[in-house]
């Protein structure tokens, strides 16, 4: 369990962690807290050893055992075909943690589970639980089925009362207020990747454009409403789309759609990629589009910006009044002609005005990755 230090310990829960990547933005947002915490806290991670959606381990990750990443990080990657409920309680209560950081709301093993511990007194830490997301309308209308009753079970155990609620922004605050009015909400901006490397440019014809869609291939990040205005679109547009295809029949969709795309529409599908792959491949592309109809983060935005690349995305994430900052264009859903107008004007720049959007791109995400109130969130969080 390592040498005891007087620094207060904070256990966090994760269905996913690194090296996995294909759960996208929750696991970049674990990865970048226990990055950002790991000198003020002794921090230890309880995971699973199977990346989201697959059968096989990671290679080379000892299982069922105490180990440190490189960053002095405790991780226990629980062996997923034998996961059990025994084994998690024992696991936990090793640990003695002060905190214990419970990651989404619909976890059975990673949130339920500990929950009960806690409603049960076998646990005895505090437990703050972030649900990134999952009380958004977008995010609870997938599978309502599945996630209303463990919403009415929180509510029939009090646990609005008997954890702390970090919230990631107000919007994310009021959501937990509607189910749990009379919680203990802290609210902590999301920790972004804080590796922001010198501000590259790329070759910027007139005519042409780049653009890239980096998430997991789901209704919810409205990958058909790109094709679909892009449909009309004259200049020559290239799309390159990364991320794992998780719903077959929406995918199928996206697939008739590119093949009915005109001539001078290329669309490049290259399958899910490792985060520390997309610098280099955001760095080709001109513009990050991303339609969603729901991001509590979004990290592949913020991976964008930071990289200096402006972004085309809706306005439901928390990344607003972008195209004041030169950063991008923050558009509503139901206006698409304003998102095709964006790809039109953009694919006639030039170098310089490319060169002026991309600059500032990169100097958002510098500002944002640069204030001090963002770590001192977390340490009142766990104080």
């Amino acid at each position: 369990m390592g040498e005891a230090t007087n620094k207060k310990k904070i256990l966090v829960m994760v269905d996913w962690f690194a090296p996995g990547y294909k759960a996208g933005g929750p696991i970049q947002s674990c990865v970048n807290f226990t990055f950002a915490l790991k000198n003020d806290f002794d921090i230890y991670v309880l995971t699973t050893d199977t990346d989201h959606g697959e059968t096989e381990p990671y290679q080379n990750i000892v299982s069922n055992k105490w180990i440190k990443d490189n960053n002095g990080i405790s991780i226990f990657y629980a062996k997923k075909s034998e996961l059990n409920l025994k084994q998690l309680k024992q696991t936990m209560i090793e640990v003695n943690a002060d905190y214990v950081y419970l990651n989404h709301m619909f976890s059975p093993h990673f949130v339920v589970y500990p929950l009960w511990l806690k409603y049960t007194r076998k646990l005895k830490s505090k437990i703050v639980l972030c649900p990134r997301g999952a009380l958004y309308d977008s995010a609870l209308n997938v599978k309502p089925y599945k996630k209303k009753p463990f919403i009415q079970l929180f509510k029939w155990m009090g646990m609005g009362k008997k954890i702390i609620f970090h919230a990631t922004n107000n919007r994310e605050k009021k959501a937990i207020e509607r189910f749990f009015p009379d919680s203990k909400i802290m609210i902590a901006d999301n920790l972004p990747n804080t590796n922001q490397l010198v501000f590259t440019s790329c070759k910027k014809t007139p005519g042409t454009l780049k653009c890239i869609f980096i998430a997991r291939i789901v209704p919810i990040k409205n990958l058909l409403f790109l094709l679909n205005f892009l449909e009309n679109i004259k200049e020559n547009i290239s799309l390159t789309i990364i991320g794992p295809a998780e719903d077959d029949s929406y995918w199928n969709e996206c697939k008739k759609k590119i093949d009915q795309l005109p001539s001078n529409i290329n669309v490049n599908y290259l399958g899910p990629k490792q985060n520390d792959e997309l610098p280099k491949i955001l760095k080709e592309h001109h513009l990050f589009v991303l339609p969603t109809t729901g991001e509590n983060f979004g990290h592949s935005i913020f991976e964008s910006l930071l990289c200096g690349r402006p972004v085309l995305i809706s306005d439901q994430t928390p990344w607003l009044q972008l195209a004041d900052k030169k950063a991008g264009w923050d558009l509503p859903l139901d206006k698409p002609d304003e998102f095709a107008n964006v790809i039109k004007e953009m694919a006639n720049w030039d170098q310089d005005d490319f060169d002026q959007w991309a600059h500032s791109a990169w100097q958002y995400a510098h500002s944002f990755i640069s204030n001090t109130r963002l770590h001192t969130q977390y340490l009142q969080l766990f104080s």
